[in-house]
């Protein structure tokens, strides 16, 4: 069973940042199920990595967007992409380092930090889209 799973109230309605969110959950997946069956830490470290990449490109995909139709609360929304790409940052050096290590408080973390960021933000951006269409 997933740890995270895809449900249809995390739709924004906009095909592209909801095909990016899905391969997010996805990626948060694979993460947590390559840390419950005891894969070593190189396995766990190149999943992360291509979590933060994915994510890097999401987020450039959407502040794309955003400028692209003047949207209103840009700011605000960067902010939060740069303030959650920070703190993965962290998680992964501190992984790399042994200081910490990949527990259910890190995908508590991700899941809800993904799933009220998509409800918080990402909706209001979807319509905004919408509206410029």
């Amino acid at each position: 069973m997933a740890y995270f799973n895809w449900t249809n109230d995390l739709s924004v309605g906009n095909t592209q940042i909801d095909s990016d969110h899905k391969q997010l959950v996805d990626l948060v997946n694979k993460l947590h199920d390559a840390m419950k069956s005891g894969k070593g830490n190189t396995v766990l470290g190149e999943i992360l990595a291509d979590l933060i990449q994915y994510t890097s490109s999401h987020f450039k995909r959407e502040e794309m967007l955003m400028q692209k139709i003047n949207y209103a609360e840009f700011a605000e929304h960067k902010a939060e992409h740069t303030k959650l790409v920070g703190e993965v940052l962290e998680l992964q050096t501190r992984f790399k380092t042994g200081a910490t290590t990949l527990s259910v408080s890190v995908f508590n973390f991700l899941s809800d930090w993904l799933r009220t960021h998509i409800k918080s933000r990402d909706v209001k951006l979807a319509v905004a889209i919408a509206a410029i269409k």
